[in-house]
């Protein structure tokens, strides 16, 4: 999905997980000044959720060009990470593969209905196609950000949460937090696999690591980031000057 603030002349790009979930609801909160709250409309019952409301569209369905002028933001993930992260909270928390029809082609092939974390990612290939949360939560990074880095202005690792947040207070000069989201499920990491399957993931997202592999648990320092932001503030009210004086000539 991209989220675009027009005031700001920003749009960030996502991977489809916990960082994607926590930076629609800052980023919803700036563009509205209100708190996203889930409800349910009671004659239809049609539920107004976070990502129905912001979209995760594929980087190949959306026109680049729309976002020329726009500061372009990115967060991404180590990819084992993001699988153990998938298997964590969509498997084992939400249990999305015990649903009925998922059920039902799980049993169909053969598959663990609650697999091991060793057995998830041996069967990777099988669970994505069975399941599309499952698909849109572990496919690859270019699928979302695309084929260049030099799209994006500044790329943050999802474990940058403080480094986000001064970048959008000093942005937008309040104070920004960003919401704890997507955190369920039991503790998990990639010291749980064998290297045959971490050397597998690397295989499969070999793309994702040519081109982000050295943002991966990366910190950037924090004055840099303030520093980036100021300037892009500086540069933005410069054009807002300029767009209002000839607008009232």
């Amino acid at each position: 999905m991209v989220v675009t603030i027009e005031k700001l002349k920003v749009a960030y790009f996502p991977v489809p997980k916990a960082a994607n979930t926590s930076m629609k609801h800052l980023l919803h909160g700036i563009k509205t000044g209100k708190r996203f709250t889930t409800t349910t409309d009671q004659a239809t019952g049609a539920v107004r959720h976070i990502h129905r409301e912001y979209r995760t569209p594929k980087f190949s369905s959306i026109k680049s060009e729309d976002y020329r002028g726009f500061f372009k933001i990115a967060i991404v993930r180590d990819p084992v990470e993001r699988v153990v992260s998938a298997w964590r909270n969509r498997v084992m928390h939400h249990k999305e593969l015990e649903d009925g029809s998922t059920a039902e082609k799980i049993h169909h092939v053969g598959l663990p209905q609650k697999p091991t974390l060793p057995q998830f990612v041996e069967c990777l290939e099988e669970y994505r196609g069975v399941n599309k949360s499952i698909a849109v939560h572990t496919a690859p990074l270019v699928d979302f950000l695309g084929p260049s880095r030099n799209y994006y202005d500044l790329i943050f690792d999802i474990s940058e949460s403080r480094q986000i947040e001064v970048f959008f207070s000093t942005l937008t000069g309040e104070d920004r937090k960003l919401p704890v989201k997507q955190i369920g499920g039991p503790p998990a990491n990639r010291d749980q696999l064998p290297d045959e399957l971490v050397q597998k993931l690397e295989g499969i997202y070999k793309d994702d690591y040519r081109l982000f592999g050295d943002v991966f648990g990366r910190q950037t320092d924090l004055q840099l980031i303030a520093k980036r932001a100021k300037r892009h503030k500086a540069s933005l009210n410069g054009f807002l000057a300029r767009l209002k004086s000839r607008l009232l000539k």
